[in-house]
């Protein structure tokens, strides 16, 4: 186990390094940067004693544009592994300083929304697997389909209309109100969970199809397996049968599924975030991004793909947990 543990985490930081300077040869090659718009601001408000070309030259010096990007991208690098990620270009701060700001509305959101998909998504998914092809089979199936089809920002767009313009029970965007400094601790707290309603449902919505469609998939499977008949041969009730011997045996797959939890966890949501203006890490990364900021670009993009392989390195993990007969070859 350990050797295939230290195999996967050498192979984990080799992808890493290489998606990194894939992100930052990408990021370099783009036709418009930060530095450039920023150059044009500044020689225009020199009343034209500057030429932007020659700004630019000096901005790329000074930011560390002017070399190619492979040694850009190793000074980057070399900064990095230090834990020396840089300021951001666009908010003007330390790039770990902006993160650790916005990261936790992102998380509070995402575990929120990661409790209503289990809670919804794995019974609805059992009881379309138990009821095959009658009518609760049906519901289930069409509503999963929807709820995979339908995008964020379609979705995000009706329940705004809905809920904030026509009915008015629920508030547009943000995260509090104007009133949300005036209020009490349980106020504010409720405020706050007043604004995350439709966010929160909306990425429920657009993860719980999926799950539900997993769920059914394989107790589907589990449930025509010969030890499922033996339980019930036996007399067991059927409770006994699906909660201790079907399901836990879903569990298996279920584990693939949830690989991708911590990466979505600390990633953020960026459109729903987006639409619905919730000063999370994805809202951030994405107003960053536009606007060319490679260090916060650069430290966002690596993030999430370590946290990506620690996620696939943890489910190889779980395999074992949840089933004992796992066993690394």
């Amino acid at each position: 186990m350990w050797k295939f543990l230290v195999r996967r985490i050498l192979l984990g930081i080799m992808i890493v390094v290489l998606g990194a300077f894939v992100t930052y040869a990408v990021i370099r090659c783009l036709p418009a940067s930060y530095l450039e718009k920023m150059a044009r601001q500044l020689a225009a408000g020199s009343q034209g004693r500057i030429r932007w070309q020659d700004m630019l030259k000096i901005l790329n010096e000074q930011y560390g544009m002017d070399g190619s990007i492979i040694s850009g991208y190793i000074k980057w690098f070399g900064e990095a592994i230090q834990g020396n990620f840089g300021d951001s270009w666009k908010y003007m701060k330390p790039v770990t300083q902006v993160f650790s700001e916005v990261i936790w509305w992102s998380v509070l959101m995402n575990i929120i929304t990661l409790f209503v998909e289990i809670l919804v998504s794995i019974p609805l998914g059992i009881l379309a697997a138990r009821k095959q092809y009658r009518a609760p089979d049906y519901i289930v199936t069409v509503f999963a389909l929807a709820c995979i089809s339908l995008p964020s920002f379609y979705i995000g767009t009706v329940f705004k209309y809905v809920f904030a313009v026509k009915l008015e029970v629920l508030p547009l965007y943000g995260l509090w109100g104007r009133d949300y400094n005036m209020l009490g601790t349980w106020g504010k707290i409720g405020d706050i969970a007043v604004h995350l309603i439709m966010p929160v449902a909306v990425l429920a919505i657009l993860s719980i199809g999926s799950l539900m469609r997993y769920t059914r998939t394989n107790m589907l499977e589990v449930l025509n397996a010969d030890y499922i008949r033996t339980a019930r041969a036996k007399g067991l009730p059927e409770k006994v049968v699906i909660n201790k011997h079907a399901f836990r045996n879903t569990m298996i797959p279920l584990v693939t599924a949830f690989s991708g939890l911590l990466p979505s966890f600390f990633g953020g949501a960026m459109i729903t975030e987006q639409i619905f203006q919730i000063p999370g890490i994805g809202l951030k990364s994405f107003e960053a991004m536009q606007q060319g900021d490679i260090p916060f670009a650069m430290f966002y993009v690596t993030f999430i793909m370590v946290l990506t392989q620690v996620s696939l390195i943890l489910s190889d993990i779980m395999y074992a947990v949840v089933d004992p007969r796992v066993r690394v070859n």
